[in-house]
């Protein structure tokens, strides 16, 4: 079983909750602009249950076409999820060097999906993921240095 350690650097975090649609385009610009610094390194999939009651779940390894599966579409996203509220999906390389977050929840009414994510890099990738990522989505990010992001959302 991989040890987690959290990533140092700055978080990009969504200001507000994001359409499934939004959340699944945002992950893949996410994820492909991850994976152009090492396309072939093993990741780790967990259970991220910071924001529910502050732990943490190894579950298994993947590579990133199956992260490319995992985050593809909403379905996908859903099929993906724990199932507890506030439980994330969490994807981090062997080195830690990053760490990606995502969760997607139905509205109060069961008919539309909506959800969150975060990304947490290296300074060095900071002003790249801006530029690349962040300056190409339809809705805000917050960066955050990344142990003040941490504190702020485990329970």
């Amino acid at each position: 079983m991989k040890e987690f350690s959290k990533p140092q650097g700055v978080n990009f975090s969504c200001v507000e909750n994001i359409s499934g649609d939004e959340l699944a385009i945002a992950l893949c610009r996410t994820a492909s602009f991850l994976q152009a610094d090492n396309p072939y390194l093993p990741l780790h999939l967990y259970h991220d249950w910071w924001e529910h009651d502050g732990l943490h779940f190894y579950r298994k390894g993947i590579d990133f076409d199956e992260l490319f599966k995992t985050i593809g579409s909403p379905r996908a996203l859903l099929e993906a999820m724990p199932g507890e509220d506030y439980v994330f999906v969490g994807v981090a390389p062997d080195d830690d060097k990053w760490y990606l977050r995502f969760y997607l929840f139905w509205d109060e009414e069961g008919f539309k999906l909506f959800g969150r994510y975060d990304v947490t890099l290296p300074c060095s990738l900071q002003a790249e993921y801006q530029n690349e990522v962040v300056q190409k989505l339809t809705f805000a990010m917050a960066e955050t240095e990344s142990s003040a992001y941490y504190k702020s959302i485990i329970v």
